[in-house]
Protein backbone atom coordinates (compact mmCIF):
# COMPACT_ATOMS: atom_id res chain seq x y z
CA UNK A 1 0.00 0.00 0.00
CA UNK A 2 1.44 3.34 -1.00
CA UNK A 3 0.78 6.67 0.59
CA UNK A 4 -0.72 7.92 -2.65
CA UNK A 5 -3.39 5.21 -2.61
CA UNK A 6 -4.84 6.35 0.70
CA UNK A 7 -7.64 8.87 0.88
CA UNK A 8 -8.22 11.08 3.88
CA UNK A 9 -11.49 10.77 5.77
CA UNK A 10 -13.10 14.05 6.76
CA UNK A 11 -15.48 14.02 9.72
CA UNK A 12 -17.41 17.13 10.69
CA UNK A 13 -18.13 17.08 14.40
CA UNK A 14 -20.60 20.01 14.37
CA UNK A 15 -20.22 20.98 17.99
CA UNK A 16 -19.17 17.57 19.29
CA UNK A 17 -15.75 18.72 20.40
CA UNK A 18 -14.51 16.26 23.05
CA UNK A 19 -12.74 18.94 25.04
CA UNK A 20 -16.01 20.74 25.60
CA UNK A 21 -17.72 17.84 27.35
CA UNK A 22 -15.99 17.80 30.70
CA UNK A 23 -19.39 18.00 32.42
CA UNK A 24 -20.17 14.43 31.40
CA UNK A 25 -18.57 11.62 33.45
CA UNK A 26 -18.45 9.38 30.38
CA UNK A 27 -16.78 12.04 28.23
CA UNK A 28 -14.39 13.23 30.92
CA UNK A 29 -13.21 9.72 31.75
CA UNK A 30 -12.50 9.21 28.07
CA UNK A 31 -10.41 12.35 27.91
CA UNK A 32 -8.61 11.35 31.08
CA UNK A 33 -7.92 7.96 29.57
CA UNK A 34 -5.97 9.76 26.88
CA UNK A 35 -4.03 12.29 28.92
CA UNK A 36 -4.73 11.81 32.67
CA UNK A 37 -5.45 15.50 33.15
CA UNK A 38 -9.26 15.78 32.99
CA UNK A 39 -11.30 15.70 36.16
CA UNK A 40 -15.05 15.51 36.41
CA UNK A 41 -17.45 16.77 39.06
CA UNK A 42 -20.23 14.21 38.77
CA UNK A 43 -23.66 15.85 38.87
CA UNK A 44 -26.09 14.59 41.48
CA UNK A 45 -28.39 13.00 40.75
CA UNK A 46 -26.91 11.65 37.53
CA UNK A 47 -29.32 11.98 34.61
CA UNK A 48 -29.07 9.18 32.09
CA UNK A 49 -28.43 10.28 28.49
CA UNK A 50 -30.94 9.21 25.86
CA UNK A 51 -28.76 6.42 24.47
CA UNK A 52 -28.54 4.57 27.82
CA UNK A 53 -30.85 1.73 28.74
CA UNK A 54 -30.93 -0.25 31.97
CA UNK A 55 -31.11 -3.62 30.19
CA UNK A 56 -28.37 -6.05 31.26
CA UNK A 57 -25.30 -6.22 29.05
CA UNK A 58 -25.99 -9.84 28.15
CA UNK A 59 -29.41 -8.81 26.83
CA UNK A 60 -27.91 -6.02 24.71
CA UNK A 61 -25.40 -8.46 23.23
CA UNK A 62 -28.17 -10.93 22.39
CA UNK A 63 -30.17 -8.26 20.56
CA UNK A 64 -27.19 -7.02 18.56
CA UNK A 65 -26.35 -10.58 17.50
CA UNK A 66 -29.80 -10.85 15.91
CA UNK A 67 -29.59 -9.77 12.25
CA UNK A 68 -33.21 -8.59 12.45
CA UNK A 69 -32.22 -5.99 15.05
CA UNK A 70 -30.81 -2.69 13.75
CA UNK A 71 -27.32 -1.53 14.66
CA UNK A 72 -27.06 2.13 15.59
CA UNK A 73 -24.39 4.36 17.09
CA UNK A 74 -26.52 4.77 20.20
CA UNK A 75 -26.80 1.01 20.74
CA UNK A 76 -23.06 0.52 20.29
CA UNK A 77 -22.25 3.30 22.76
CA UNK A 78 -24.75 1.77 25.19
CA UNK A 79 -22.94 -1.55 24.82
CA UNK A 80 -19.48 -0.01 25.25
CA UNK A 81 -20.24 1.73 28.56
CA UNK A 82 -21.90 -1.36 30.02
CA UNK A 83 -18.94 -3.49 28.97
CA UNK A 84 -16.67 -1.10 30.88
CA UNK A 85 -18.83 -1.48 33.98
CA UNK A 86 -18.99 -5.27 33.65
CA UNK A 87 -15.22 -5.48 33.25
CA UNK A 88 -14.72 -3.87 36.66
CA UNK A 89 -17.70 -5.43 38.46
CA UNK A 90 -17.79 -9.22 38.34
CA UNK A 91 -21.12 -10.73 37.21
CA UNK A 92 -22.51 -7.27 36.38
CA UNK A 93 -23.15 -8.41 32.79
CA UNK A 94 -26.29 -10.13 34.08
CA UNK A 95 -27.70 -7.16 35.98
CA UNK A 96 -29.54 -3.97 35.15
CA UNK A 97 -27.16 -1.12 36.03
CA UNK A 98 -28.62 2.22 37.16
CA UNK A 99 -26.97 5.08 35.30
CA UNK A 100 -25.88 6.69 38.56
CA UNK A 101 -23.68 3.69 39.35
CA UNK A 102 -22.22 3.70 35.86
CA UNK A 103 -21.48 7.43 35.99
CA UNK A 104 -19.92 6.97 39.41
CA UNK A 105 -17.50 4.38 38.07
CA UNK A 106 -16.47 6.66 35.22
CA UNK A 107 -15.93 9.47 37.70
CA UNK A 108 -13.70 7.18 39.77
CA UNK A 109 -11.71 6.20 36.71
CA UNK A 110 -11.18 9.87 35.86
CA UNK A 111 -9.07 10.16 39.04
CA UNK A 112 -7.96 6.57 39.64
CA UNK A 113 -4.26 7.40 39.45
CA UNK A 114 -4.62 9.93 42.26
CA UNK A 115 -5.38 9.35 45.96
CA UNK A 116 -8.67 7.84 47.07
CA UNK A 117 -11.51 10.07 48.21
CA UNK A 118 -13.39 9.37 51.47
CA UNK A 119 -16.09 6.81 50.77
CA UNK A 120 -14.31 5.23 47.79
CA UNK A 121 -14.54 1.47 47.51
CA UNK A 122 -10.86 0.60 47.90
CA UNK A 123 -11.18 -2.72 46.08
CA UNK A 124 -12.79 -1.06 43.06
CA UNK A 125 -10.16 1.70 42.96
CA UNK A 126 -7.41 -0.92 43.12
CA UNK A 127 -9.00 -2.80 40.22
CA UNK A 128 -9.07 0.39 38.17
CA UNK A 129 -5.36 0.91 38.84
CA UNK A 130 -4.43 -2.72 38.23
CA UNK A 131 -6.28 -2.89 34.90
CA UNK A 132 -5.59 0.71 33.89
CA UNK A 133 -3.55 -0.10 30.75
CA UNK A 134 -6.41 -1.99 29.11
CA UNK A 135 -9.27 -0.02 30.69
CA UNK A 136 -8.11 3.14 28.93
CA UNK A 137 -9.55 1.73 25.72
CA UNK A 138 -12.96 1.06 27.33
CA UNK A 139 -13.04 4.25 29.39
CA UNK A 140 -12.91 6.24 26.17
CA UNK A 141 -16.36 4.92 25.31
CA UNK A 142 -16.82 6.89 22.05
CA UNK A 143 -13.63 5.39 20.66
CA UNK A 144 -14.56 1.89 21.79
CA UNK A 145 -17.98 2.24 20.14
CA UNK A 146 -16.42 3.61 16.95
CA UNK A 147 -14.07 0.63 16.71
CA UNK A 148 -16.98 -1.79 17.13
CA UNK A 149 -18.94 0.03 14.43
CA UNK A 150 -15.99 -0.20 12.06
CA UNK A 151 -15.69 -3.95 12.63
CA UNK A 152 -19.39 -4.51 12.00
CA UNK A 153 -19.12 -2.40 8.84
CA UNK A 154 -16.96 -5.16 7.37
CA UNK A 155 -20.02 -7.42 7.01
CA UNK A 156 -20.11 -6.97 3.24
CA UNK A 157 -16.64 -8.53 2.96
CA UNK A 158 -17.78 -11.64 4.83
CA UNK A 159 -19.36 -14.69 3.21
CA UNK A 160 -22.12 -15.73 5.62
CA UNK A 161 -21.87 -19.49 5.34
CA UNK A 162 -19.75 -22.21 6.88
CA UNK A 163 -17.45 -21.85 9.89
CA UNK A 164 -16.05 -18.55 11.14
CA UNK A 165 -12.64 -18.10 12.73
CA UNK A 166 -11.71 -14.73 14.20
CA UNK A 167 -8.41 -13.92 15.91
CA UNK A 168 -7.41 -10.95 18.08
CA UNK A 169 -3.62 -10.72 18.36
CA UNK A 170 -3.82 -8.31 21.31
CA UNK A 171 -7.06 -9.09 23.09
CA UNK A 172 -6.77 -6.43 25.79
CA UNK A 173 -10.26 -6.08 27.25
CA UNK A 174 -11.89 -8.48 24.78
CA UNK A 175 -14.15 -5.82 23.24
CA UNK A 176 -12.90 -6.72 19.76
CA UNK A 177 -13.71 -10.39 20.33
CA UNK A 178 -17.24 -9.34 21.24
CA UNK A 179 -17.47 -7.30 18.04
CA UNK A 180 -16.31 -10.32 16.02
CA UNK A 181 -18.95 -12.52 17.64
CA UNK A 182 -21.67 -10.01 16.81
CA UNK A 183 -20.37 -9.72 13.23
CA UNK A 184 -20.32 -13.49 12.69
CA UNK A 185 -23.71 -14.15 14.28
CA UNK A 186 -25.38 -11.38 12.34
CA UNK A 187 -23.78 -12.77 9.20
CA UNK A 188 -25.29 -16.21 9.65
CA UNK A 189 -22.06 -18.11 10.11
CA UNK A 190 -22.02 -21.53 11.76
CA UNK A 191 -19.41 -22.98 14.11
CA UNK A 192 -18.21 -19.54 15.20
CA UNK A 193 -14.87 -19.44 17.01
CA UNK A 194 -13.17 -16.25 18.16
CA UNK A 195 -9.82 -16.53 19.84
CA UNK A 196 -7.89 -13.76 21.56
CA UNK A 197 -4.28 -13.66 22.73
CA UNK A 198 -3.32 -11.88 25.93
CA UNK A 199 0.00 -12.29 27.74
CA UNK A 200 -0.67 -9.92 30.66
CA UNK A 201 -1.77 -12.16 33.57
CA UNK A 202 -3.28 -9.26 35.55
CA UNK A 203 -5.85 -8.27 32.95
CA UNK A 204 -5.79 -11.53 31.03
CA UNK A 205 -7.71 -13.53 33.62
CA UNK A 206 -10.42 -10.88 33.89
CA UNK A 207 -10.72 -10.63 30.11
CA UNK A 208 -10.96 -14.41 29.88
CA UNK A 209 -13.78 -14.55 32.43
CA UNK A 210 -15.84 -11.75 30.89
CA UNK A 211 -15.45 -12.97 27.31
CA UNK A 212 -16.47 -16.48 28.34
CA UNK A 213 -19.48 -15.25 30.31
CA UNK A 214 -20.77 -13.37 27.25
CA UNK A 215 -20.19 -16.29 24.90
CA UNK A 216 -17.77 -14.14 22.93
CA UNK A 217 -15.05 -16.74 22.47
CA UNK A 218 -11.92 -17.62 24.37
CA UNK A 219 -8.74 -15.90 25.51
CA UNK A 220 -5.37 -17.62 25.42
CA UNK A 221 -2.97 -16.51 28.15
CA UNK A 222 0.12 -17.16 26.04
CA UNK A 223 2.80 -15.11 24.34
CA UNK A 224 1.62 -14.36 20.76
CA UNK A 225 5.11 -13.34 19.66
CA UNK A 226 5.91 -17.07 19.43
CA UNK A 227 4.68 -19.11 16.47
CA UNK A 228 3.76 -22.02 18.75
CA UNK A 229 1.02 -19.86 20.29
CA UNK A 230 -1.04 -20.27 17.12
CA UNK A 231 -1.17 -24.07 17.01
CA UNK A 232 -4.99 -23.98 17.35
CA UNK A 233 -5.24 -21.75 14.28
CA UNK A 234 -2.60 -23.33 12.05
CA UNK A 235 -4.12 -25.13 9.08
CA UNK A 236 -7.49 -23.39 9.41
CA UNK A 237 -9.03 -20.66 7.31
CA UNK A 238 -9.06 -17.40 9.27
CA UNK A 239 -11.86 -15.01 8.38
CA UNK A 240 -10.91 -11.98 10.46
CA UNK A 241 -7.86 -10.69 12.32
CA UNK A 242 -8.01 -7.81 14.76
CA UNK A 243 -5.64 -6.22 17.26
CA UNK A 244 -7.07 -4.13 20.08
CA UNK A 245 -3.58 -2.78 20.78
CA UNK A 246 -3.70 -0.92 17.46
CA UNK A 247 -6.54 1.27 18.73
CA UNK A 248 -5.07 1.81 22.19
CA UNK A 249 -5.20 5.18 23.89
CA UNK A 250 -1.73 6.74 23.95
CA UNK A 251 -0.40 3.23 23.34
CA UNK A 252 3.00 3.09 21.69
CA UNK A 253 3.62 0.23 19.28
CA UNK A 254 6.86 -1.71 19.30
CA UNK A 255 8.31 -5.09 18.46
CA UNK A 256 7.03 -6.83 21.59
CA UNK A 257 3.43 -5.62 21.65
CA UNK A 258 2.83 -5.42 17.89
CA UNK A 259 5.39 -6.24 15.21
CA UNK A 260 6.55 -9.62 16.53
CA UNK A 261 2.92 -10.71 17.07
CA UNK A 262 2.05 -10.14 13.42
CA UNK A 263 5.26 -11.76 12.26
CA UNK A 264 4.67 -14.90 14.33
CA UNK A 265 1.03 -15.12 13.27
CA UNK A 266 1.76 -14.65 9.57
CA UNK A 267 4.53 -17.24 9.66
CA UNK A 268 2.30 -19.75 11.43
CA UNK A 269 -0.92 -19.23 9.49
CA UNK A 270 0.07 -17.40 6.33
CA UNK A 271 -1.07 -20.10 3.92
CA UNK A 272 -4.70 -19.69 5.00
CA UNK A 273 -5.10 -15.93 4.82
CA UNK A 274 -6.00 -15.33 1.18
CA UNK A 275 -9.47 -13.99 1.97
CA UNK A 276 -8.83 -12.82 5.52
CA UNK A 277 -10.02 -9.38 6.57
CA UNK A 278 -7.51 -7.49 8.72
CA UNK A 279 -8.73 -4.80 11.07
CA UNK A 280 -7.53 -2.19 10.95
CA UNK A 281 -6.44 -2.48 7.34
CA UNK A 282 -3.43 -0.47 8.29
CA UNK A 283 -2.06 2.21 10.54
CA UNK A 284 0.11 5.28 10.14
CA UNK A 285 2.52 5.74 13.04
CA UNK A 286 5.37 8.06 13.97
CA UNK A 287 8.59 7.56 15.89
CA UNK A 288 9.68 10.60 17.89
CA UNK A 289 13.20 9.20 18.36
CA UNK A 290 13.96 8.73 14.67
CA UNK A 291 11.39 11.23 13.35
CA UNK A 292 10.22 8.56 10.95
CA UNK A 293 6.64 7.86 9.88
CA UNK A 294 5.62 4.42 8.65
CA UNK A 295 2.59 2.67 7.23
CA UNK A 296 1.86 -0.69 8.84
CA UNK A 297 -0.39 -2.80 6.63
CA UNK A 298 -0.98 -6.30 5.32
CA UNK A 299 1.30 -5.66 2.36
CA UNK A 300 4.33 -5.28 4.63
CA UNK A 301 3.16 -7.74 7.28
CA UNK A 302 2.49 -4.85 9.68
CA UNK A 303 6.25 -4.43 9.99
CA UNK A 304 8.27 -1.20 9.86
CA UNK A 305 11.48 -1.13 7.84
CA UNK A 306 14.15 -3.29 9.49
CA UNK A 307 16.18 -0.27 10.57
CA UNK A 308 13.21 0.94 12.67
CA UNK A 309 12.22 -2.38 14.21
CA UNK A 310 13.53 -1.40 17.64
CA UNK A 311 11.74 1.96 17.65
CA UNK A 312 8.52 2.84 19.47
CA UNK A 313 5.79 4.28 17.28
CA UNK A 314 2.76 6.37 18.22
CA UNK A 315 -0.38 5.71 16.12
CA UNK A 316 -1.46 8.76 14.15
CA UNK A 317 -4.21 7.38 11.94
CA UNK A 318 -6.14 4.21 11.21
CA UNK A 319 -6.67 3.01 7.64
CA UNK A 320 -10.30 1.94 7.35
CA UNK A 321 -11.97 1.14 4.02
CA UNK A 322 -8.96 2.50 2.17
CA UNK A 323 -9.16 5.89 3.90
CA UNK A 324 -7.17 7.44 6.73
CA UNK A 325 -8.99 8.34 9.93
CA UNK A 326 -6.78 10.54 12.16
CA UNK A 327 -6.62 9.19 15.70
CA UNK A 328 -7.96 12.43 17.17
CA UNK A 329 -11.16 11.97 15.14
CA UNK A 330 -11.73 8.40 16.28
CA UNK A 331 -14.97 8.41 18.27
CA UNK A 332 -15.97 11.89 17.11
CA UNK A 333 -19.35 10.75 15.78
CA UNK A 334 -20.36 9.49 19.20
CA UNK A 335 -19.68 12.49 21.44
CA UNK A 336 -23.00 14.11 20.59
CA UNK A 337 -24.73 11.33 22.53
CA UNK A 338 -22.93 12.28 25.74
CA UNK A 339 -24.31 15.80 26.00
Amino acid sequence: MSKTSIHHTQIHLSGAVPGGLTGSPLASAGMQARNFTAMVDSPAPAIAPDFYTTDPLVSDVEHLCDPAEPVSDARLLNLAVKYFFAYVHEDAHRDAVPYGELAGLYEQFSRHQSMNEPGDDIEIMNRLRMWSPVLRVLADAPRAAHIMRAVLACADAMSGCGPFMGVDLGAGTGIMLLALQILARRGGFSDIQTLGYQCDPLSGERTYDLVQSLGAGAVMLVDPTREQAFHLVRGRTVNFVTNEVMAGIQQSLDADNCFHKYRAFLHAVGDNLDRTVFFPEGLIAHSVASRASVILARENGFQPPVEYLTEKFIPQGLILEGKVLPMHRLGGDFYRYLT
